[in-house]
């Protein structure tokens, strides 16, 4: 009894710690420009767009420029 309820303080204490990491910090949901035209070689080039956007920055990936909003 005593080996199981260790474990289940365990599992609680990680489970609030990543409940409270999550609530904690702003966390940012990318999402696809909607300014951007071409191709994303530059995250300056795409940040400054989704800055425009009301973004918090932006980033490229896979030739995409993806623009940090919060979530």
């Amino acid at each position: 009894m005593g080996r199981f309820s260790t474990v289940f303080l365990v599992l609680v204490l990680l489970l609030v710690i990543e409940i409270g990491t999550t609530v904690g910090q702003g966390r940012n949901c990318p999402a696809l420009s909607n300014n951007f035209q071409g191709a994303c070689f530059r995250s300056g080039n795409c940040a400054n767009i989704c800055n425009g956007e009301g973004g918090t920055g932006g980033f490229c990936n896979f030739f995409q420029c993806y623009c940090n909003h919060p979530c």
